[in-house]
């Protein structure tokens, strides 16, 4: 019954912490199209993580925290290259979430992101493919399907 009830309260939560994000994502990217694609985003990282709630709950974090920032004056902004590194160790795992996460930034960061995500991402393709090949296919459980991170945190 206890179990059952905190359950419920993490899905509410869950489900409070994904409005946010999509109202996050809605300033972000105002076009209609753009909207849906953040959505689907957010979407499919909380399913994929639906395992590891942890993990969806720090991006939404690393989400709110650049939304807040973006208010104060630019002279006291920490800036996109600390999003950028956060959102990298967190799905250092992940190449196609690195990929995709240029869709959450203004068009004016975009071209930089989209540079520091792939390197991200392809440097994600290559440590799978070293553990792939070091565990003779056995360890690729988590990562070939694409749950889990890294035992080590993926740098944190």
């Amino acid at each position: 019954q206890a179990h059952q009830q905190q359950q419920q309260a993490q899905q509410q939560q869950q489900a409070q912490q994904q409005q946010q994000a999509q109202a996050a994502a809605q300033q972000a990217q105002p076009p209609h199209q753009e909207f849906d694609h953040a959505i689907s985003y957010v979407t499919n990282i909380k399913q994929r993580f639906a395992d590891e709630p942890e993990t969806y709950k720090a991006f939404l974090d690393i989400l709110h925290a650049y939304q807040r920032d973006q208010s104060k004056p630019k002279e006291q902004q920490k800036g996109i290259h600390e999003v950028l590194d956060k959102v990298s160790k967190l799905f250092a795992d992940h190449p196609d979430l690195l990929k995709e996460f240029t869709y959450f930034l203004p068009d004016a960061v975009q071209g930089q992101a989209k540079e520091r995500l792939d390197r991200a991402a392809r440097e994600s393709v290559e440590r799978n493919k070293q553990r792939a090949m070091a565990g003779g296919g056995r360890r690729g459980g988590a990562v070939a399907s694409g749950r889990g991170r890294a035992p080590d945190g993926g740098g944190d």
